[in-house]
């Protein structure tokens, strides 16, 4: 599972996600950065790096049988 954290330091703003277009639009409304982070079934958690609002937001995990970005 994916989890989007969008968060805004000067305005104290922050918010959990589990949609990526959710995670953006709240992103443009708030002006605010994203992350993204690999949540493993076994509780552990690995970030996956920052939301880009533009772009391709695929992404490759280490360590798994994944062969391309954005499995």
């Amino acid at each position: 599972m994916k989890i989007y954290n969008v968060y805004n330091n000067e305005t104290g703003y922050a918010e959990t996600f589990y949609s990526l277009s959710a995670a953006k639009k709240a992103m443009k409304e708030h002006n605010a950065k994203g992350s993204i982070t690999k949540v493993w079934s076994s509780g552990e958690w690995e970030p996956m790096g920052e939301i880009v609002l533009r772009g391709s937001n695929k992404t490759f995990c280490a360590n798994t049988r994944q062969k391309k970005a954005g499995y």
